[in-house]
C-alpha cells in the first residue's frame, strides 16, 4: 500500500510539473504520440522476449527524436501523427505473432499501480529533481520562451535548445510513469492539471506550482476511488480528471493561456 501511494504521489507530481510546459508550448499532441509509440515498442519487445521497458524506452526516444529532427522543417502535428502511427503499427504487427499472456501489455495501456517498484519511485523523483533544477537554472530564458518563441528568438535565447530539452523531458516523463499510470492516464495528466491551473490562477510560478498540486490531488483522489470502488486506477483517474475539468470550465469559461 505504501509503495502504491508513493508511486501515485511521485508520478502525479512529475506529470503536473511536465504539464505546465506541455500546455504552455502546445505540446500535448507530442505527449500523446510518445505515449502511444511507447506502447508499440512495449508490444514489439514482448514478442521478441526482450525487456518491455527497454522496448518502450527505445520507441519513445525514437518518437521524440523524430519530432525534433523533422518538426523543424515540416508541420509538427503531421510528423507526430505519421511517426507514432508507424511505431504503433510495428507493435500491432508484432502482436499478430504473440501467443503469450497479454495482460502485461494492457497494463501499460491502462495503468497498473501494482507494477510499481521502489526503483520506479526513485527514478521518477530523480527526474523531477533534475527538471526543477534545470528550470531554476534556465528560468529567465525559459520564461520568455514559454510566453513567445518569436520573442525569445529575437532576444537571442537558444530557442532550439529549449525546445529540445522540453521535448526530452516530456519524453522521459512519459517513459518513467507509463508502467504505473498507463498511456491513457499519462496523456490526461500532462494536459488537465495545467489547463486547470491556467484557468484558475495568475502568475508564472503560481501556475506552475498549482499545476503540480492539482495533478497530485487528481492522482491521489483517483487512487482512493479506484481502491474503494474496486475500479481500474488509470481509467478512474482519467474520468475524474475530465469531470473536474468540465466542472471548472462550466463555471469559469475563461480562455486558457499562460498569463503573467
Amino acid at each position: 500500500m505504501l509503495l502504491h501511494i508513493a508511486a501515485v504521489l511521485s508520478g502525479g507530481l512529475l506529470l503536473g510539473f511536465a504539464s505546465f510546459f506541455v500546455v504552455a508550448r502546445n505540446m500535448a499532441f507530442a505527449a500523446t504520440g510518445v505515449a502511444h509509440a511507447m506502447f508499440g515498442g512495449i508490444a514489439f519487445a514482448v514478442v521478441l522476449g526482450l525487456n518491455p521497458t527497454l522496448g518502450g524506452l527505445t520507441f519513445g526516444l525514437l518518437m521524440g527524436l523524430g519530432i525534433y529532427l523533422f518538426g523543424r522543417r515540416l508541420p509538427r502535428d503531421a510528423i507526430i501523427g505519421l511517426t507514432f502511427s508507424f511505431l504503433m503499427s510495428v507493435g500491432a504487427i508484432a502482436l499478430r505473432f504473440y501467443r503469450g499472456y497479454a495482460n502485461l501489455l494492457w497494463s501499460y495501456m491502462f495503468g497498473n499501480v501494482t507494477l510499481a517498484t521502489w526503483g520506479n519511485v526513485a527514478a521518477i523523483l530523480l527526474l523531477l529533481l533534475i527538471g526543477v533544477l534545470g528550470f531554476a537554472f534556465l528560468y529567465n530564458g525559459l520564461k520568455v520562451y514559454l510566453f513567445s518563441e518569436e520573442i525569445a528568438a529575437a532576444e537571442r535565447f537558444p530557442v532550439g535548445i529549449y525546445h529540445a530539452l522540453l521535448l526530452l523531458f516530456e519524453t522521459l516523463t512519459i517513459i518513467f510513469v507509463l508502467r504505473v499510470f498507463g498511456s491513457i492516464l499519462t496523456t490526461s495528466l500532462v494536459v488537465v492539471p495545467a489547463l486547470l491551473s491556467f484557468m484558475l490562477f495568475r502568475g508564472f510560478l503560481l501556475s506552475l506550482l498549482m499545476s503540480g498540486l492539482i495533478s497530485l490531488l487528481l492522482s491521489l483522489s483517483g487512487y482512493a476511488l479506484s481502491f474503494y470502488l474496486d475500479l481500474p486506477y488509470g481509467a478512474t483517474t482519467t474520468a475524474l480528471s475530465f469531470l473536474v475539468f468540465a466542472a471548472v470550465w462550466s463555471v469559469r469559461r475563461r480562455q486558457v493561456w499562460l498569463r503573467a
